[in-house]
This record gives C-alpha cells, sequence and structure tokens, in this order.
C-alpha cells in the first residue's frame, strides 16, 4: 500500500501553471441553468469562495458551447431557460433547476473565469449536449439546431466552439485557469458514431484544438473502460467509475421502475417500490406528459424520484448495501487499478472526475453521510495509491446537494487528504 505523498503519475508532462493535484467538484449544467435569484448558483462568486472553503481547486463545468455560440462562432446573447420537467424537480439530483432563467451564456462563462481567478480556481469545460443539458433550453427551434448537427459532424462541432471561447479566454488572460478541455462528456453514453469511426472523429477534434491551443491540455472522458475507443492524442486519461452501477440497475432500480413486472397504474403492486412511495402519488400519466422531452431511459426514474419518501429510501439502500458492498468495492478497484495501468501505458495523467455509486435522489441520505461515505473514502485512497492527479469525491457534492450544504467538513477532510497523499486510518 502507498504511503502519504505518493507522487503524482505523469507530472512531468502537467504544464507549470497547473496544480500538483486538483481537487474536483462536479458543477455540470446547474451553473447555468440554476442561477436565478433565489437558486444556488445565482452568487457565482460566492459559489467558488464556498469551493475553496471545502477544499476544492477545479470545478467541471457544461461550457454551454452552443448556448454562447452560434455555429458561425458568433455570440448568440442571450438564452432562455426552462425546467427539466415543467412543475416538479424537488428531489432530482442536478436538474432540480425552476426555469424561468435568461443568461448570456458567454458573459456567464467569461464570470466564471473572472471568479475562478480570484480564487485560485482551475476549470475543466465539457459539455452535455448530445446526452442531456439540451433539454433545459426553453426554444424548441435551439433544440432542434443542436440536434440537426449529423452524429459524424459532432465531435468537430464542438472542437471550433471549444476554440472560440479558448480564444475569448486567450484574449482577456484566462486561460491558464483552464485545467482541460474534454470535447464532450462520456461520448460512448452519448449522441455519437461509435467504435473506430467515433474515436478517428474524437480524435480529429481533439488533434484540432491542440493545434489551434498547445499551452492548453486536451482530452476525451469515458465511462466504458473500452480502452480502444480512447483516441491516441488525449492529454489527460479519465474514466468515470460509477461502481454501484450494479446495485443500481439490479436493485433500487431493478426491483423497482425498471422491473419487467412494473405496471405504471398499479405502482404499489411491486413490494419494493410500494415500500418506498410517499402516501399522495402524481399519477404516472400525468407526469409523463410533462417529461416528454425528457430522454426516455429517465423517465421512470424520474417519476419514482418524484414520488419518494426519502427516509423509507434511505432504509432500504441501508439494508441492501451490506449485501452489495464487497461487490461495489471489487468494482472500484479493479477499475482503477487497470484505468491506471492503460494511463501509465500511454504516459498520461490520470484522472477521476465522475463516479461513485450512481445517480442518487437529492435530498436522500444514505451516499453522503454515515456508511454510504465508505465507497468515496476508498476511492480516494485508490487514488492516491496510483498517483492519480485528479479526483472528485463523488459527483453530487456541489451547491444544490446535501453534502454541500451538511457535510462541508466531511468534503474539507477528503480534499485535503487527496492534497497531502494521506490514506484513510494513516
Amino acid at each position: 500500500m502507498a504511503t502519504a505523498g505518493t507522487p503524482v503519475h505523469a507530472a512531468a508532462t502537467l504544464p507549470v501553471h497547473l496544480p500538483a493535484k486538483l481537487s474536483i467538484c462536479c458543477w455540470i449544467w446547474s451553473w447555468i441553468t440554476s442561477a436565478t435569484e433565489g437558486e444556488p448558483y445565482h452568487d457565482l462568486d460566492g459559489c467558488m469562495a464556498g469551493l475553496k472553503e471545502r477544499g476544492f481547486n477545479a470545478v467541471r463545468v457544461e461550457a454551454g458551447l452552443n448556448w454562447a455560440f452560434r455555429a458561425d462562432g458568433s455570440p448568440r446573447g442571450q438564452v432562455a431557460f426552462r425546467p427539466w420537467i415543467a412543475g416538479y424537480g424537488w428531489n432530482f439530483s442536478t436538474v432540480n433547476s425552476r426555469g424561468g432563467g435568461r443568461h448570456d451564456v458567454l458573459q456567464r462563462l467569461v464570470a466564471l473565469f473572472e471568479s475562478a481567478r480570484r480564487h485560485g480556481v482551475y476549470v475543466i469545460l465539457t459539455s452535455w449536449e448530445y446526452q442531456d443539458s439540451t433539454s433545459f433550453l426553453a426554444d424548441p427551434a435551439l433544440r432542434a439546431e443542436i440536434h440537426a448537427v449529423p452524429p459524424g459532424n459532432r465531435y468537430m462541432h464542438l472542437a471550433k466552439l471549444h476554440d472560440r471561447l479558448l480564444a475569448v479566454l486567450e484574449e482577456r488572460g484566462l486561460e491558464q485557469n483552464v485545467a482541460f478541455v474534454e470535447v464532450h462528456n462520456e461520448p460512448d453514453a452519448s449522441e455519437f458514431p461509435g467504435g473506430e469511426e467515433g474515436r478517428e472523429l474524437h480524435e480529429e477534434a481533439i488533434g484540432f484544438l491542440r493545434d489551434r491551443h498547445p499551452e492548453v491540455l486536451i482530452t476525451g472522458d469515458f465511462t466504458s473502460h473500452d480502452y480502444a475507443i480512447v483516441p491516441e492524442n488525449v492529454q489527460v486519461f479519465d474514466q468515470h467509475v460509477y461502481a454501484g452501477f450494479g446495485w443500481y440497475f439490479r436493485t433500487l432500480f431493478g426491483e423497482t421502475v425498471l422491473n419487467k413486472d412494473f405496471d405504471p397504474g398499479k405502482p404499489r403492486a411491486l413490494p419494493a417500490l410500494n415500500r418506498v412511495l410517499r402516501k399522495d402519488l402524481v399519477p404516472w400519466s400525468e407526469f409523463m406528459v410533462a417529461a416528454e422531452n425528457v430522454r426516455e431511459f429517465w423517465r421512470p426514474i424520474m417519476w419514482m424520484y418524484e414520488n419518494l419518501d426519502n427516509e423509507k429510501w434511505d432504509e432500504w439502500a441501508a439494508e441492501t448495501f451490506s449485501e452489495w458492498a464487497p461487490r461495489i468495492r471489487e468494482k472500484a478497484e479493479t477499475a482503477f487499478a487497470s484505468d491506471a495501468r492503460e494511463g501509465r501505458r500511454r504516459g498520461l495523467p490520470l484522472v477521476f472526475d465522475e463516479g461513485g455509486y450512481f445517480y442518487p435522489p437529492r435530498l436522500a441520505r444514505f451516499e453522503v453521510f454515515g456508511e454510504g461515505l465508505s465507497l468515496f473514502e476508498l476511492m480516494c485512497d485508490l487514488a492516491i495509491t496510483h498517483g492519480y492527479w485528479g479526483f472528485m469525491p463523488g459527483t453530487y457534492c456541489g451547491p444544490e446537494h446535501l453534502a454541500w450544504q451538511e457535510n462541508p467538513a466531511w468534503l474539507l477532510g477528503i480534499n485535503t487528504r487527496f492534497q497531502k497523499g494521506i490514506l484513510s486510518g494513516s
């Protein structure tokens, strides 16, 4: 087992202006979509100060590329945003935005970087536009415009908009607060060509950005651990690890709304689902009308979360976790070790900037207090042991989440531990 102070792998390849280690928080798209008065990200500078208070020095965000620029690279100006599912969302992690905001996204991006510079924070730029974030746009014509880009053109389309954004940042002397750029989040789980074709298109887009901005780290990030699809010219090795995926899909979802016997007309017929539902339910048919613009995969999960009794969910999660914990731990250990071997083979700095269990209800408490934190503590140990440059202590730890609001001491502790290379129990 590694000792405190484990050196960062491939540190010699990192630009000298970047931190020796990145403690990463994910603000995803919420920093734009939940930014009206009274929402968690209205005071952007206050959020940035909150990052530092909790031990973070990096933040991963939706760049809103098509929201900031038209296809020709000109600024788009004000863009209107809507809720994820109108009228609902109290219990949705990252998609509880109330909607109604209008933002000049390019101006907001510049403000983000100006705040980052003041607070000594580094920004990871990425995109979820061909996965989920486009659903937040109020204008159906803009949503259609984004989706009309043919799949085979999407990598380069996004690369050209990243190039435009980086040029704006460079004009203002803000580019040194870019930690690195991902062309798009999880293209292996998004709407892009797959296999060899996808790898080649992704590689071309990365090459374009590397040529245009040699001082900025350009990369891709993935979730499948299929190393054959990772372009050879990435500059960071970044794989997401959802070690609790099996627990969610075989138990927490698999015994409820993703069960083949689930009947939306009789949701209480499944014992596992009935035990976690509230007394008064939003009818399935009513909810699905409101959710028509959300990806079909998410609709039953969101219906369940809208109707949850979170205390009952937490009780059930705790009961089933005891059985699943060894498998979840083994998944994390195996994935980190495998990813580290591949990253070392390529001579790249290693980053874990998303993962944990899977997708928890926003106000459920099991994963962010007590026994549930054991997975993130393990992942921190694994990141230290394998010499990771960047680590995120759970995806759902931004200003809209319970971990941020009610457990800041734990966030500060785990970020400090990663920064200093201190293994748990040391």
